[in-house]
């Protein structure tokens, strides 16, 4: 079973940034798959397109008329990876998350930082709700895949 044990908003020099703290009842190879497969992405964070699998670029659209596009500048499977989120003209923020096998349990850390005042409550909002679906999903009580679906600036319908 999935708890909450730690959200926290800080305050740096630079910008702000949320921590996630997250405990899972599955292995750590299962929470990595969920976490990093397109296929998963979409069940639980919105649907996801890997566009450039070789450079880690992606696209998830997080709502309707809102998307995010980035690039993975870091990882190492199954433990971390870091990716930076685009937000033309303003700077990236970056997202590191740490897969930690613990006793019967696997813990999440999603640590989201270098954002923008104007949208921290919006990126807490969407990663609270989609760290609760990632629970249904791990859980048992929402499908691990999402169906197909592209975002129009992907080709996709819409």
């Amino acid at each position: 079973m999935a708890r909450t044990t730690e959200t926290r908003a800080t305050r740096t020099d630079r910008a702000p940034q949320l921590r996630y703290v997250r405990t899972f009842g599955c292995d750590a190879d299962r929470l990595w798959r969920l976490i990093t497969r397109a296929e998963h992405l979409s069940s639980w964070l919105g649907p996801t397109v890997l566009s450039d699998t070789q450079y880690g670029g992606f696209m998830v659209a997080t709502q309707a008329r809102a998307e995010q596009t980035g690039i993975v500048t870091a990882c190492e499977p199954p433990h971390y990876f870091r990716a930076a989120f685009d937000d033309p003209p303003h700077p990236t923020s970056t997202v590191l998350v740490d897969v930690v096998p613990g006793h019967d349990e696997t813990h999440l850390i999603l640590t989201h930082g270098g954002i923008r005042h104007s949208l921290l409550a919006q990126f807490d909002t969407l990663w609270m709700g989609a760290l609760d679906r990632l629970r249904q999903v791990v859980e048992g009580r929402a499908p691990a895949t999402a169906p197909r679906y592209l975002p129009k600036s992907a080709g996709g319908a819409g």
